[in-house]
């Protein structure tokens, strides 16, 4: 335990800091305390002083509100005055009764009690007084009352009241000037402390810089004099604490060591001594490490040479490493390797345009040299090499070539070094290892030839438009060319990976269509011993079908095979050809014969006899029609062929779809027993295209929704908007089409091989015409169909304005109301239609009374437009009745819309909701229509245009 000196320099400074330490805190308690309680006399005081002020502000206001008051009922005899004066009253005497809570003077006491004394005297005496006189319109006696004193009494108190507000303002700004001079005076009082604490520890400071710091700086001044062996005296210190135990113990240590010095001395001259004889014995076993290092670095380098020299197959690395070694090895100032076949080089301080120089210059001389002896040497006067040196400086150049069998040179090697010549063994060994060169050299050619070949072999292969695959003796699948991968799937392993028998026969027969057949070809293939071709044809049928010819051949090798070699070509297109041929010679074979026999038939009945005009007129007609469906074919053999030769001319123009559909859907309609429905819900219609050939498309779809319906059906027209686009749907209720033929139907002469299509005809070029004028309009088509369910063709086309659709389009996809049009004027129904499309709902038009009723039972609409003059058979107010009668239907609201006098038909109005006679806005029409969606339809309402309105009512 280490003992404690009486007169410690620690406990003399420990004590003397706690006793700062208590005198700050003690201080700093103190000076808290008193600031404290301080503050808080004045902020109580304050606080009074203030709630006084904002009661007395209060107390003011409501008698200046009283006072104006009573002074406005006495000049307007205004009653709700009265009212807010009384209701001023109370306010004061609640204001005067929370001013006696507070703590008051005997000043502000007699204030209040003289205050609440003159307002009972004002409420109960002067008011009511005041009250009866202006009741009696006696303003003189006002007039005498407030000039006996009343109005001075008035102003005296207010008067007394703002004195007063103005002396509790002054007291509280005089509190404020106190605590303002208590913080000043705490300022100075803290500005004092810290001076004082700055000078008691300024002075501690100083005492410590005398009792402690001086005393080590003498000791530490004695001890760089004692290093430095200059004369020093060291005093005794007459201390009892640390500083002298210090001085006692340096003084002590520095004569014990003035006494082992000498002894010191004489030892260090024997550790010189045998330090000497060490570095001799290190030097030896440095040169001996360093020899063994360079031996060992030659070696690593040689066995890297070495593995370059026999494995690398790349020559500029060759050159890199030949130069680097013998650079290392044999510290070569300059140097060059060049392999003189393929120009590959590697060069040591020599720059591109010295090494051309060289080739230029220099290279028919060495290589004369070098062809009188395998090297040489050459000593010559540095130029370039010579730097700052001013006497003559010799550079040493070494010359060795790399020669072939027949002796011309493969490779050349130069070395030079500057100021120091190459030693006979040097140039020995640098020879030797340059012929070994020559073995690497003579291989990486020979490799390079091998892959040249090979990837010459290879490309060939692979730009064969036939799919090639060599199969070995054991029937693995060894090497396959790209255009294989073309026809078959063979998955994406690398062409040259091999496959096992059974998974590459298994994956060409699963992709034929007779697998069984195609493993038995495959098979007898693989077996076939000798000569000759084996041939196959079979048909690929994912992922398109195609066609493809193969023939197999062994690969024979001295009469032995060494595998099969399999050619699969594809023939797709050929047999394509082929049967378009046969189908082309076929269909024009019946689809021209058939009308003719029918043309030359009646002609012949027209020359030779004499029939009756209603069957010349019929034969006739009937002639007619088969040379017009001559004419139809011959268009479309045609226009086909333009197509094809890119001739076709297109006339295009801004026009509308719906018009164009409206009119196609009439000409079927007095052709065909077939209803037809039209579904308008694209609020824009407006495309770019050539009318005539948009109008081709439509008839060709529509004609053959009609030609596979032999057994009626509804044929469905539906105009829709979708994104940027207009979409037409033509649907069916026919014979349909199977799935897997559903993408042949736009190829040419492509029809459905089943019997109920054979027995429809046809030449199979509609659809093909159809897809390529769409595609020359920037659209597409497409066909889905369920067979025995029917047939659903589309085809898009984009808009002329896509914002507009889009806007209006994608409200109306969400909620679009079905209104049904039944009007034989399609002029009149489109132009209907548009202000019923603009306003959100979707259009169907009808002509036919009948099918618009057959329409309503399977439809949910949100009303029906009829025009009365329809058909022969039925009429408007026929279709009404219908409508009225079926239970499914009679819900569904009713507007006519007519050129007829509604007082003609005044004994059917009671069936309808609207009667719009002809012509009247379309926007009538919108909001009939409007109306059935947002109120309950008034049965027996009439509407219809009469001369200064736009609508009249009756009932």
């Amino acid at each position: 335990m280490r003992k404690v000196l009486p007169s410690s320099i620690r406990r003399r400074y420990l004590v003397l800091s706690l006793s700062i330490l208590f005198f700050l805190a003690t201080a700093g308690a103190g000076a808290f305390i008193y600031m404290k309680d301080s503050q808080d006399e004045l902020k109580l005081k304050r606080e009074a002083m203030y709630e006084k002020q904002v009661e007395l502000e209060q107390l003011r206001d409501s008698l200046n509100d009283l006072f104006f008051r009573v002074r406005g009922y006495i000049a307007y005899q205004n009653s709700t005055e009265l009212d807010r004066a009384y209701t001023d009253i109370e306010q004061v005497h609640r204001s005067l009764q929370d001013l006696q809570e507070l703590n008051l003077t005997e000043t502000e006491q007699q204030m209040i009690v003289e205050l609440t004394a003159f307002l009972d005297t004002y409420e109960n005496e002067a008011l009511p007084s005041v009250i009866v006189l202006v009741g009696d319109n006696d303003y003189k006696g006002v007039r005498t009352l407030a000039s006996g004193g009343m109005t001075a009494e008035v102003n005296r108190f207010i008067e007394y009241v703002k004195q007063y507000k103005t002396a509790i303002d002054d007291d509280l700004e005089s509190l404020s000037e106190d605590m303002l001079q208590q913080a000043n005076l705490l300022t100075f009082g803290t500005i004092t402390f810290i001076l004082f604490m700055y000078l008691f520890i300024s002075y501690f400071i100083w005492r410590m810089m005398n009792d402690i710091v001086k005393p080590l700086e003498r000791i530490r001044e004695v001890a760089d004099d004692f290093t430095s062996g200059k004369s020093f005296s060291l005093l005794p210190v007459d201390r009892n604490d640390e500083i002298g135990v210090l001085n006692a113990s340096f003084g002590s240590m520095i004569r014990t060591i003035q006494d082992k010095e000498e002894e010191l001395m004489a030892q260090n001259e024997e550790l010189v001594m045998q330090q000497e004889e060490l570095q001799e014995h290190q030097a030896k076993i440095e040169e001996s490490l360093a020899e063994t290092n360079q031996t060992k670095d030659r070696l690593e380098r040689y066995n890297e040479l070495n593995h370059v020299l026999s494995f690398s197959l790349n020559k500029q690395e060759l050159s890199h490493c030949v130069l680097d070694y013998l650079d290392k090895v044999y510290q070569l100032d300059l140097g060059l390797f060049w392999i003189r076949d393929s120009g590959e080089h590697a060069l040591k301080g020599v720059t591109k345009s010295m090494f051309s120089d060289f080739q230029n210059s220099q290279s028919e001389y060495v290589d004369q040299r070098l062809k009188e002896a395998p090297f040489f040497t050459i000593k010559r006067e540095a130029v370039q090499e010579k730097g700052l040196a001013l006497d003559p400086v010799y550079v040493h150049d070494y010359f060795a070539g790399v020669h072939h069998p027949n002796g011309d040179m493969a490779a050349l090697f130069g070395g030079s070094r500057i100021g120091r010549d190459f030693t006979a063994q040097e140039q020995k060994d640098m020879l030797g290892l340059l012929n070994r060169v020559y073995l690497a050299i003579e291989r990486i050619q020979l490799y390079d030839r091998n892959v040249q070949e090979r990837m010459l072999n290879e490309r060939i292969i692979n730009n064969i438009n036939e799919g090639i695959q060599f199969v070995g003796t054991d029937g693995e699948m060894l090497q396959r060319n790209e255009a294989l991968g073309s026809i078959l799937d063979c998955g994406h392993m690398p062409l040259d990976a091999a496959l096992e028998k059974e998974e590459w026969i298994d994956r060409l027969a699963n992709q034929a269509d007779d697998p069984l057949n195609m493993k038995v070809f495959i098979g007898k293939c693989l077996n076939q011993a000798g000569q000759g071709v084996s041939k196959h044809r079979y048909k690929v049928i994912r992922p398109t079908e195609r066609v493809v010819d193969v023939y197999s051949a062994p690969v024979m090798i001295d009469g032995i095979k060494t595998g099969t070699i399999f050619v699969h070509r594809d023939i797709t297109k050929e047999y394509e050809v082929d049967q378009m041929k046969t189908e082309l010679v076929s269909t024009v074979s019946h689809e021209l014969r058939t009308p003719l026999s029918s043309v030359l038939g009646f002609t012949e009945l027209l020359l030779h006899k004499q029939l009756k005009p209603e069957k010349q007129k019929k034969y006739l007609e009937t002639i007619y029609k088969e040379a017009k469906r001559l004419t139809n074919l011959i268009n479309d053999f045609l226009d086909l062929q333009r197509m094809e030769t890119g001739s076709q001319v297109y006339r295009m123009d801004e026009i509308l779809l719906n018009e164009i559909a409206v009119e196609a859907i009439g000409r079927f309609r007095s052709e065909s027993s077939h209803p037809f429905v039209i579904v308008d819900e694209a609020p824009n219609v407006k495309v770019e295209g050539d009318r005539d050939r948009i109008a081709q498309v439509l008839t060709n779809i529509i004609g053959n929704a009609v030609k596979f319906s032999p057994d009626g059906g509804h044929v469905t027209l539906t105009l829709s908007n979708e994104a940027d686009q207009v979409v037409v749907s033509v649907r069916d209720e026919g014979i349909g089409i199977p799935s897997e033929d559903v993408p042949k139907l736009f190829n040419k002469f492509q029809r459905i091989d089943n019997s109920a299509r054979r027995k429809i005809g046809g030449t199979g070029l509609g659809l093909a015409i159809c897809r390529e004028i769409i595609e020359k309009h920037n659209g597409s088509i497409s066909i889905e169909s369920d067979e025995g369910v029917g047939t659903t063709v589309r085809f898009s086309l984009p808009l002329v304005s896509a914002g507009t659709s889009q806007m209006i389009g994608t409200e109306t996809q969400e909620n679009s109301p079905s209104v049904m049009i039944v009007e034989d004027d399609m002029s009149l129904a489109l132009l209907l239609s548009e202000e019923l499309k603009m306003n959100g709902f979707t259009v169907i038009y009808h002509m036919s009374p009948m099918d618009a009723f057959e329409e309503a039972k399977r439809t949910d609409l949100v009303g029906v437009v009829i025009d009365i003059m329809l058909g022969d058979e039925l009429d408007g107010w026929d279709l009404v009745r219908l409508l009225k009668e079926e239970k499914k239907t009679r819900h569904i609201p009713i507007i006519i819309s007519s050129a007829l006098d509604p007082h003609q038909e005044a004994g059917h109005l009671s069936q309808i909701d609207h009667y719009l006679t002809k012509p009247y806005p379309p926007k009538q029409l919108s909001k009939a229509v409007l109306g059935f969606l947002s109120e309950p339809v008034q049965k027996g309402v009439i509407f219809y245009p009469e001369e200064g309105s736009d609508e009249h009512e009756s009932k």
